[in-house]
């Protein structure tokens, strides 16, 4: 397997729940869907053409990332109800000082050439979520070979499936700082394909990710690469 890595940074970072609407939960991490996006950003795709792009490549992702914080926006907006329009606020989160390194991953060197030449001068501007969540990117990594090897021990990552009963946590609470927050591993049921049709896009396809926050290790170790100095499980 061939991959680099991408290292940023955004001020803020939401990635909203597709099916939550007045009260817009982020998830802790930007899913594969999002990543897709993103990378299509870069190339000047579509979201419906980076998702075609990505299944046809065969291309994976793996993410790591972490805040500072996290806050919650008002936003008031304009909705239409028996033909009127009317006034209404929702809630929205964000993360803040949001630090992000992805992996991306394919069989093909041409294929990640073009994606690394695409984020090196990007089409498009690249965010975390809405137009104001600009994504910094600070370092990209050259395209290296990458091999399968087990691993236990994660922190600050997505992984594949249901996994909150195949772990225990690896986090020593007496030499951890007061301040520290500690977070349990997140399931969330999330769409991992589309179908589209002109520009309305319908769920195809949902997989359950388990969002992993503070350190654990899991009972049944998983397939993760190597890229650089960091391990990824891909999506």
């Amino acid at each position: 397997m061939l991959a680099f890595i991408i290292k940023g940074f955004s001020v803020t970072a939401s990635f909203r729940i597709p099916e939550n609407h007045t009260f817009q939960q982020t998830l802790p991490l930007p899913p594969a869907t999002t990543l897709a996006g993103l990378m299509g950003a870069a190339m000047g795709l579509s979201f419906e053409k980076a998702m075609e792009f990505r299944e046809q490549k065969n291309i994976l992702f793996g993410v790591i990332g972490s805040n500072k914080g996290e806050m919650k926006d008002l936003w008031k907006y304009n909705k239409v109800k028996s033909g009127e329009f009317l006034k209404d606020v929702l809630i929205r989160e964000y993360l803040t000082d949001f630090s992000l390194t992805i992996a991306i991953a394919s069989e093909d060197q041409a294929v990640l050439s073009e994606i690394r030449n695409s984020f090196h001068n990007p089409r498009y501007a690249l965010t975390l979520g809405n137009s104001d969540d600009l994504f910094k990117i600070k370092y990209i990594g050259p395209v290296v070979e990458s091999e399968d090897e087990q691993c236990s021990i994660f922190e600050n990552t997505l992984l594949v499936g249901e996994q909150t009963l195949n772990y225990e946590p690896d986090i020593d609470l007496k030499n951890t700082p007061i301040t520290y927050r500690v977070r349990a591993p997140q399931v969330f049921l999330l769409p991992a394909a589309f179908s589209f049709n002109g520009e309305e896009r319908r769920v195809k396809e949902r997989k359950q990710f388990t969002f992993i926050g503070s350190p654990i290790k899991l009972k049944n170790p998983i397939s993760v690469y190597k890229v650089e100095d960091k391990r990824f499980h891909l999506l």
